[in-house]
């Protein structure tokens, strides 16, 4: 009899004490580590912030954060990093994001242009008209003509270096003869210069653009 009540009292015991714990169902905490929103210059190398995970009964669990980063630094656009994690009880903390802004350094010159373009040397060719530029989204420093060689549909890229322009060489024309340009300048706030040579299978012609800005 005394051993039978022994076990009961242990059962009492044991249930009185399950009884009394406490069920964990608070989610942890997450915080970003750093600013909400980054621009980040194209084809640079992104390193992320992070973030911290502090949870009222496991403690610091940032180790336990997992990640979804969608961010491309070969390709301008909006991109996210987002972090989760859980407790050891399976609850799940609200996600918390970063947005981040890949973007061309030469987006400072993304304007309407005006154009005028001079053959020398050989010619006394001139002409005039409007182009756009734009950046291009995969190479930072890279700027992309609307029109150019006194063509309004005919696009071009140039790449920049604080002051200096380059107009690599590229083909600009498809047909059965091999046309081409390539030459350098300089560029600021307001005004690109261009000496570029135009040449057409083996005749060469040499030309300069000047490239003012449009308000």
């Amino acid at each position: 009899m005394k051993i039978v009540c022994f076990i009961l009292s242990i059962l009492v015991l044991s249930i009185s004490i399950s009884g009394c714990k406490e069920n964990d169902d608070l989610p942890p905490v997450l915080t970003l580590t750093g600013a909400e929103s980054v621009n980040h210059i194209l084809n640079n190398v992104y390193n992320d912030d992070g973030a911290e995970a502090i949870d009222e009964t496991d403690g610091n669990i940032t180790k336990n954060i997992y990640i979804e980063n969608s961010v491309n630094v070969n390709k301008i656009g909006e991109y996210t990093v987002i972090y989760h994690v859980v407790d050891q009880a399976g609850n799940e903390a609200i996600p918390v994001t970063r947005h981040v802004s890949i973007y061309n350094e030469g987006y400072i010159y993304s304007s309407q242009y005006n154009i005028t373009e001079t053959e020398i040397f050989t010619g006394n060719n001139m002409c005039n008209y409007n182009i756009m530029v734009a950046v291009d989204s995969f190479l930072n420093k890279r700027l992309v003509f609307s029109g150019f060689a006194c063509d309004t549909g005919r696009e071009v890229f140039v790449d920049f270096n604080d002051s200096l322009l380059l107009l690599p060489y590229q083909l600009i024309a498809d047909s059965l003869s091999a046309v081409s340009v390539q030459g350098s300048g300089t560029i600021n706030d307001t005004l690109m210069f261009l000496d570029y040579q135009l040449k057409n299978d083996s005749i060469k012609e040499f030309w300069n653009a000047e490239i003012n800005r449009m308000k």
